[in-house]
């Protein structure tokens, strides 16, 4: 793993190659005539990125290649209709260390060795466990704490942790990080994706019990958990009708219905394919993406995005409703006022684009384990990580609670695992490192925070990349399969 010193290095060597190749660009075209130059009419820029909140810089990494205009000196106009009104929840308390700078000339103290105190010398042999560790190159257990601080500020809340559900412990194939590694989202399904499974309710072998077409927009396995989007129309010639229906689910996986039937002859058997006729396609789960899309989404909608984001932080401003999910949602639907910037991957239930990486921890942080996908090699600033039912130990002591049973937050910093990373592998979540992030929740307006993954003890946890709905699912939802999608049938 790179030295502190060689990455300040490389982000450095980073910015002035940047810087170089705009004022080279600059210094071409400014030294010809605009005739001579070979540019195309109907070009358009991506979106400019929002305005940071006061006291924010802002990464200008990406300057070369998506130039904003001047932005507004303010942060995103939230509407106050939009602000929460609920009593603030005290179950979410967000925490991060500071470490003070040797700038701030801080007058050096001596240490008493003698007469360490239980705390300090905890503090002090797991720095030094640390250090061993990476110098030996092993893995050494954290040591027993002999008492939790509570983070949260709730006097009902119960002074133990909470109960971890048994879907979240692991099986005995993953303690190492090599079995099958179970997340709960997206939910399991019977035959590969949640579009499949649908399709196979339109076969011709299936039995309906019900016309349930005649009244409802969504088929019987649909009505007690209506999916977060889908589109729905219906058509009429003479007495012949057909309803149509498009859905895509949390796996991305995406399906299309029809039903054609006669309105004057209500009474017909739904299972009678001479009165009633069905069908359905659908698009599977979409395959992880190489390196080369992975980076081209990145430069689309990354930098974007975590500005966005950093626009609240520090401004006291909630984000719509002031709900974590509202942030990377907020910050995704912001493209849609670009209509030459390919529309990204909606924020669907806990699903916010292409999957890079997720982990899970248990029994006090003694196991945990990961699966990198994708071809990238890092988590970069503006993906989105999406927590379930985790608690995380701070550094001060003490842990955070993140997630009841959900949390949403905007990544503003590069991470790069400890170790290198392909599609498939394990990769364990302390070897992610830290995650630097922008979060909300109803009573703490947006923040940054900042949390270590190898104080990972309980729960799973997400990470996703922004990416365009075309060119990764197969195309937009709408009610009918959109010509030219090569959809498959059952």
């Amino acid at each position: 793993m790179p030295s502190f010193a060689e990455l300040k290095e490389r982000a450095a060597k980073a910015k002035d190659a940047s810087v170089n190749r705009l004022q080279s660009t600059r210094d071409k075209y400014s030294s010809q005539s605009s005739k001579n130059i070979s540019w195309d009419a109907n070009h358009k820029r991506p979106p400019p990125v929002p305005s940071a909140a006061p006291g924010h810089a802002r990464n200008n990494s990406r300057a070369a290649t998506m130039p904003p205009p001047p932005p507004p000196q303010r942060t995103p106009v939230v509407r106050s209709d939009t602000r929460p009104t609920a009593t603030p929840s005290p179950t979410l308390n967000e925490h991060t260390s500071h470490k003070r700078s040797k700038s701030e000339g801080l007058p050096r103290r001596k240490v008493d060795w003698k007469n360490l105190s239980k705390d300090d010398k905890r503090v002090f042999f797991g720095w030094l466990d640390e250090f061993f560790g990476r110098k030996l190159k092993i893995k050494l257990k954290p040591r027993k704490r002999e008492s939790i601080i509570r983070v949260a500020d709730d006097p009902a809340t119960p002074s133990t942790p909470p109960t971890i559900p048994t879907w979240s412990r692991p099986s005995q194939a993953s303690l190492s990080g090599q079995g099958t590694l179970e997340m709960s989202h997206p939910p399991p399904t019977h035959h590969g994706s949640s579009a499949l499974d649908l399709a196979l309710y339109f076969a011709p072998d299936t039995p309906w019990d019900s016309a349930w077409y005649l009244t409802a927009e969504l088929p019987p396995p649909l009505q007690e958990h209506t999916p977060p989007t889908y589109a729905t129309s219906w058509e009429q010639r003479g007495p012949h009708k057909t309803v149509f229906g498009g859905i895509l689910f949390a796996d991305l996986s995406m399906v299309w219905y029809s039903v054609q039937f006669d309105t004057t002859n209500p009474d017909a058997d739904p299972n009678d394919p001479s009165a009633v006729q069905r069908s359905a396609k659908y698009l599977p789960r979409p395959a992880p993406k190489d390196r080369a899309a992975l980076l081209a989404a990145h430069e689309t909608y990354g930098e974007t995005v975590a500005a966005f984001a950093e626009g609240y932080a520090g401004s006291g401003e909630y984000c719509a409703r002031g709900e974590c999910w509202d942030l990377a949602n907020e910050a995704l639907r912001y493209f849609d006022a670009f209509e030459y910037v390919p529309k990204p991957v909606p924020s669907i239930s806990r699903t916010h684009g292409h999957l890079i990486f997720c982990g899970k921890a248990g029994s006090g942080g003694n196991w945990q384990d990961g699966r990198w996908r994708g071809g990238d090699d890092r988590v970069r600033r503006g993906d989105i990580v999406e927590w379930r039912r985790v608690r995380v130990g701070m550094p001060g002591g003490g842990y955070t609670l993140l997630g009841d049973p959900d949390h949403t937050a905007v990544v503003v910093r590069d991470a790069v695992p400890s170790r290198d990373v392909a599609d498939g592998a394990p990769l364990l979540p302390r070897e992610l490192g830290a995650l630097e992030v922008v979060e909300q929740s109803v009573g703490s307006p947006p923040a940054r925070a900042r949390y270590d993954l190898g104080m990972l003890q309980e729960g799973e946890m997400w990470v996703y990349r922004p990416i365009a709905m075309e060119a990764y699912v197969g195309c937009l939802l709408a009610p009918q399969c959109p010509e030219g999608v090569e959809a498959m049938t059952i």
